[in-house]
């Protein structure tokens, strides 16, 4: 076999273990999760995942910086737009608002998308008993959404303190999480079969022009 055929294949079985093992780690959790049982049901031999990765360990790092690198595809883009708008001498507050909301948009449409579900279940494990493996999301992913967006609420309430900010930043971020994590009582509250996201992104705006205007207490 040509050498690129095989180097081919080999990309082939790796991203079906990493595509399988996500799903496996998702349902069993880690110390659940076997070797063995990921390789049947990639349909692979198990000494496969010893040569592409060296271990259970390494496979489920591998698919956090799997699962990384998908959320940066499809979320750099609008991260770049944050960072190009705080980058002018003055931003107006409309600009950045339109800013936040349309950023906010794709991480809900993101969020709802079906292969988001057993992401979710890993970041929910990860956060609750983090290890390298929350590190890999953490330094690849979240800590740049919560990095530009807080600069960027920060523009938008420069009378709050820095710690302020950071909690308000989680607040907004937080209420499009809980359609992913909690979407089986959401949607038994609100009788959908599936998620309206066009009515969710526009509660999501709603709520963002709310906390990031001038609170009417202070």
């Amino acid at each position: 076999m040509p050498q690129d055929s095989r180097k081919q294949q080999g990309d082939t079985t790796r991203d079906a273990l990493i595509k399988t093992a996500t799903r496996v780690f998702a349902e069993l959790g880690y110390y659940g999760a076997s070797t063995r049982a990921i390789a049947k049901a990639a349909d692979v031999n198990q000494a496969l995942i010893g040569y592409h990765f060296g271990g259970k360990k390494d496979l489920y790092q591998a698919v956090f910086v799997a699962i990384a690198e998908a959320l940066e595809q499809r979320m750099t883009d609008r991260l770049e737009q944050l960072k190009a708008l705080l980058a002018e001498p003055d931003p107006s507050r409309e600009d950045c608002l339109a800013a936040m909301e349309t950023f906010c948009g794709g991480l809900v449409e993101l969020m709802l998308q079906p292969e988001t579900e057993y992401w979710s279940q890993l970041i929910l494990r990860e956060q609750q008993h983090p290890g390298p493996a929350f590190d890999i999301l953490y330094e690849r992913f979240m800590s740049r959404v919560l990095g530009i967006t807080t600069r960027l609420a920060g523009h938008l309430r420069p009378e709050l303190e820095s710690e302020e900010v950071k909690l308000l930043v989680i607040t907004v971020l937080g209420q499009i999480l809980v359609w992913r994590f909690a979407r089986t009582g959401i949607q038994r509250q609100m009788g959908w079969n599936n998620p309206d996201i066009e009515a969710i992104k526009h509660r999501v705006f709603t709520n963002i022009r709310l906390l990031l205007a001038k609170e009417p207490f202070e």
